[in-house]
């Protein structure tokens, strides 16, 4: 009489990879809002008369909707932990 052993492989179950946590759109909302907002401000200045003062302008409502869009960004993220 003979016995035959098998083994069998027994693997622990595995855990889908991690995602990123952080959204690209809010990596660069900073930078765009940056860019964008000093862009459509210097056309607004060219319209009204001083490129330089439209350009700070939007330069800073671009920095502000662009902070604004990466705190969303924060909330998305801390909601996949």
């Amino acid at each position: 009489m003979t016995f035959q052993t098998t083994t069998s492989a027994v693997t622990e179950p595995t855990k889908p990879p991690r995602r990123s946590g952080f959204p690209l759109w809010g990596t660069i909302a900073i930078p765009a809002g940056l860019l964008w907002g000093t862009a459509l401000g210097a056309g607004a200045g060219l319209y009204f008369g001083n490129i330089v003062i439209g350009a700070m302008i939007g330069a800073g409502l671009g920095v502000g909707i662009g902070f604004t869009v990466f705190a969303a960004a924060i909330v998305i993220a801390s909601g996949k932990l």
